[in-house]
């Protein structure tokens, strides 16, 4: 689930969408209420306008990461994910943007065993 999850919020694509919050609003399924309603009180982000010139699209790219000495244990209702994520920026017109590569933290929670996982924080790492 985190992987696709994670795939859908970071697919921003220039043809329709304004910037990176509306790729994450269409995971809304996979999100829990409360993190749903953060994404959506995120300012509008715009995409470049280079992006737009070549009907760009963000292509995702995800890697699961072993879990660290010393990373929160998962229990019934909390889990953890570490993902390393590439994003790059690409043209329907074969144009290709500058790579980024990012390490994703998730937290994934549910209410009981019985009920599905959905993400209730995202973490970024862009090493900077």
């Amino acid at each position: 689930m985190s992987k696709t999850a994670l795939t859908i919020m970071y697919t921003v694509d220039s043809t329709v969408d304004e910037g990176l919050r509306d790729a994450r609003l269409r995971a809304a399924r996979y999100l829990t209420s409360d993190y749903t309603a953060k994404v959506k009180a995120e300012p509008r982000q715009y995409l470049p306008d280079i992006w737009r010139q070549h009907r760009a699209y963000l292509a995702v790219r995800l890697r699961s990461l072993a879990r660290e000495a010393g990373a929160p244990s998962d229990g019934p209702a909390a889990a953890y994910r570490q993902w390393e994520m590439t994003t790059t920026p690409t043209g329907r017109d074969e144009w290709h943007g500058t790579p980024a590569k990012l390490v994703i933290f998730l937290m994934l929670a549910r209410p009981s065993k019985r009920d599905p996982w959905r993400i209730s924080d995202v973490l970024v790492n862009d090493g900077g």
